[in-house]
């Protein structure tokens, strides 16, 4: 890999693993459609693989776009209509970050459950179109090109007749409650983050209405044991399974979980600094001052910024330390108007390892969240952050057994950075392939199989055309 590519790759492989992103799924959504087509076409020929194909590049391009562009326009009505500001600043909350916390409560109470609101509607309505219309329509267009076959689908229903079935009495009124206590408002703050941010909650909250609505509208026993079986095993290929393989292959070959930005991060900070192997064995055995030992920490293993800082000149500490915890608690935005720390974080400032730098862990560990890690108006866990920081140690110590007997030179670094970087897109290419491989064929073959296995072999026609006379749905 030449140092022209090393960035392009870099900046690609952290954008495949944003998780606000959509690549990585729609580069999984294109193969499983693909795989599904064919695989269809195999049974059920032309007629099969058109209703497949329907289906898979309507679902993925809901699930990719539909629900993002549903929640944009309920930003819109909230701005327009309820006069909601700060709709763009996330809602989620731990111990060190919690945006939404200088906003008055009661403004705050209604922002946060019209967010709610607002995207349970989204994915209701695009659950809804997926589980419930686009069956419908699917099946009335199949319908059609067996139009010479006697048995019409037993539940297929007009779109007028459907439509009006879905229509509620005129009189039907609904009202938004904004009063809630404080632990039911965290609750609602919390999932509406995860349903706005993170594409694991996204994909999970529409299948299980799109996966209710296809069994619900299913023609036949077969199908509607194809359905269950085929989008339920596909959440854990969509969702775990390529994570699962990076973390299986990290494992297999001793290797740093690490993000991209974290491994050129690490590398070119060793490279400026020139580190010892003396000054790398500090990350290796940190000493951590014994003073650490009598921080008061709040239950919630946070301090203060101020109460640090009374403790370390209490204490007798230099400005040295001083500056160091002011520093380090500018990982993370004011919480309520005060800079405070979390317990790892108070542990890196009493520490002598050399990847305890504030300014570096602060670049670091923002370029790893997208900017988000420092940005007021948005959520990170702390979670997440710690996980980048432990990585951040574990990458050095991998750099210094590579090294063995030797220094850690530049051109060392070169190598285990070009190592490293072309290993995590190996890694994440193998991740992306098992993931894909079990949509597109493995849970296809493996439906079909068990569908003609519990219920006979079953052509396509029968069922669309809704022959359930031998067929019963296994209890």
């Amino acid at each position: 890999m030449t140092s022209i590519l090393e960035k392009p790759l870099i900046n690609g492989l952290s954008h495949i693993k944003n998780p606000t992103k959509t690549l990585p799924t729609f580069i999984i959504e294109a193969c499983c459609t693909a795989g599904r087509t064919h695989q269809s076409y195999k049974r059920g020929g032309e007629d099969e693989a058109k209703e497949r194909f329907r289906e898979e590049v309507t679902c993925g391009a809901f699930w990719l776009w539909g629900v993002k562009g549903l929640n944009k326009i309920g930003d819109f009505i909230g701005k327009k209509l309820f006069k909601l500001e700060n709709l763009d600043i996330d809602v989620g909350k731990d111990a060190l970050r919690d945006p939404f916390a200088n906003i008055d409560p009661k403004i705050k109470n209604k922002t946060a459950i019209f967010k709610f609101g607002k995207i349970i509607s989204s994915v209701i309505l695009a659950t809804g179109l997926l589980g419930f219309v686009v069956p419908k329509i699917n099946h009335a267009i199949t319908d059609r090109t067996l139009k010479n076959k006697k048995q019409k689908p037993q539940n297929a229903m007009s779109m007028d007749n459907f439509i009006q079935s879905t229509k509620k009495p005129d009189n039907s009124k609904y009202e938004l409650n904004f009063r809630g206590n404080e632990a039911f408002i965290n609750k609602i703050m919390t999932a509406s983050h995860k349903l706005e941010n993170d594409n694991t909650w996204r994909l999970i909250s529409t299948d299980t209405g799109m996966v209710a609505g296809r069994v619900y509208n299913s023609r036949h026993p077969a199908e509607k044991f194809e359905y269950l079986f085929r989008d339920v095993s596909s959440i854990l290929f969509y969702n775990f399974t390529t994570g699962a393989t990076i973390a299986a292959l990290n494992k297999a070959f001793k290797t740093t979980n690490a993000h991209p930005k974290v491994i050129d991060e690490v590398c070119e900070f060793l490279k400026a600094n020139n580190f010892t192997k003396e000054q790398l064995s500090t990350v290796v055995n940190p000493k951590i001052g014994e003073q650490f030992k009598n921080v008061n920490f709040s239950e919630n293993g946070t301090i203060t910024l101020k109460s640090l800082v009374n403790y370390l000149e209490n204490m007798g500490l230099g400005q040295e330390i001083i500056d160091k915890a002011t520093k380090m608690s500018e990982l993370q935005p004011k919480l309520r108007g005060e800079r405070i720390l979390s317990r790892a974080q108070v542990q890196d400032v009493f520490s002598n390892s050399v990847t305890s730098n504030p300014e570096f862990l602060k670049n670091v560990i923002n370029k790893a969240t997208y900017g988000r890690a420092t940005d007021s108006k948005k959520f990170v866990e702390a979670k997440t952050c710690q996980a980048i920081r432990e990585s951040i140690d574990d990458f050095v110590k991998e750099i210094i057994k590579k090294a063995g007997s030797n220094d850690v030179t530049h051109d060392l670094l070169k190598k285990i950075k070009r190592n490293a970087i072309l290993r995590t897109a190996l890694f994440q290419v193998a991740g992306l392939a098992f993931s894909a491989f079990g949509l597109a064929i493995l849970i296809p073959k493996t439906q079909i199989f068990l569908s003609q296995k519990i219920f006979g072999k079953k052509s396509f026609e029968d069922i669309a055309n809704g022959n359930k006379k031998d067929g019963k749905v296994p209890s």
